[in-house]
């Protein structure tokens, strides 16, 4: 079966080459944690994590144990972190996967020395410090109470120590500094204690292209990995290559006499004899329905207006004056005829983040990795 002809098309070798780019910018002296949670900003994390190991990549990171299992089972050696939420209970499944959970506050700390009290070679953890985004993480108050914590856990081994940065994307807060400052004294206290601090890092892909003071050992680039830059603005980020084309066909061709509503509530009404293109794709894909008179597709090259209401399967384009056919190729996202629509277009329409856009591309959306 043909099936519907919306898909997305990832080329990984574009993330290899994003990576090598980062790599090269950080130094080999520092490590990277390739981000991959979210199935990889909607990229597919198992083919994006088997191919940036082909390039050397040996330290990644998801958000749960869930993602980090899927990447075991999905034949990914290395270092993988978890970023996120981690349940002392699952200490041994952790320990068995090869996982390496975070610990971002005293009661879930106690409970893992609990856990792992009994366990012959320790579990490794990376520590979570909040330096000012108020989040999770230990905040400097309790780093005491946490080193006194930790001397007495022979079932946890501290080899990193990480947070994250609020503001990176803004080249002029005073913030970033401020946290740089905070996690050097909070990495200060461990050292002093004899805990850890195993690998430091902080910078996300916006620091690795903006702020180098926030490098330390390792870096943990996520969006630019997947080529694109963490601010709209044109910089350092030109360079790095957009991995992700999502396309769809024109399924239905349609002359509407001016003054014609279309769409769903007939919020658009026709000024003008128009060519209307119906797309097989809608908000359940995640073209969403904001995207309603404030997007545009590439079809036949051109930029051409969504017009009416997307739904949940069906979006409608403007094709006047452009000789729109049925099953003629629509980008969605992506460059066309030298033409193109970015995840920063997209998240602009629908006054969002490249993140949410990427991240936002339905599972009902094949994948597929041209050779």
């Amino acid at each position: 079966m043909n099936g519907r002809p919306t898909f997305a098309s990832v080329s990984v070798d574009a993330i290899a080459r994003n990576y090598r780019l980062l790599r090269d910018r950080v130094g080999a002296q520092r490590g990277l944690f390739c981000v991959v949670k979210g199935d990889a900003y909607g990229h597919g994390a198992a083919r994006v994590a088997r191919r940036l190991a082909l390039e050397g990549a040996s330290r990644f990171a998801v958000a749960v144990a869930e993602e980090g299992i899927a990447l075991r089972r999905a034949g990914v050696e290395g270092e993988i972190l978890l970023l996120n939420y981690s349940d002392p209970a699952d200490a041994g499944a952790l320990r068995a996967y090869g996982l390496v959970p975070s610990l971002y506050d005293l009661r879930q700390a106690r409970l893992f020395v609990e856990a792992t009290r009994t366990f012959a070679e320790p579990l490794s953890v990376h520590l979570k410090l909040d330096t000012g985004m108020g989040r999770i993480g230990f905040p400097p108050r309790e780093l005491g109470a946490v080193t006194d914590l930790l001397r007495r856990a022979p079932g946890l081994r501290v080899t990193g120590t990480f947070s994250n940065l609020a503001c990176a994307e803004d080249l002029h807060s005073p913030r970033t500094a401020r946290q740089v400052e905070v996690l050097e004294a909070g990495v200060a206290t461990l050292s002093a204690a004899g805990v850890g601090p195993g690998i430091v890092h902080l910078a996300n892909s916006a620091a690795i292209l903006f702020h180098r003071g926030t490098w330390f050992d390792a870096v943990r680039p996520g969006l630019a990995l997947y080529g694109v830059g963490p601010s709209s603005d044109a910089g350092k980020e030109d360079a790095l290559t957009p991995a992700l084309t999502l396309e769809s066909r024109v399924m239905a061709v349609n002359e509407a006499a001016p003054g014609t509503p279309l769409g769903y509530g007939g919020r658009f009404v026709t000024q003008r004899p128009s060519t209307i293109a119906v797309l097989p794709i809608g908000y359940h894909d995640g073209f969403r329905r904001s995207f309603s008179g404030r997007a545009r597709v590439l079809l036949r090259g051109k930029e051409v207006p969504v017009v009416g209401a997307v739904s949940m399967d069906l979006t409608l384009v403007d094709a006047t004056d452009t000789g729109a056919q049925n099953r003629d190729r629509v980008v969605c996202l992506g460059i066309e005829g030298g033409n193109r629509v970015t995840a920063w277009d997209l998240a602009r329409a629908a006054e969002t983040i490249p993140y949410e856009i990427l991240c936002g591309i339905g599972s009902r959306v094949p994948r597929v990795y041209p050779p």
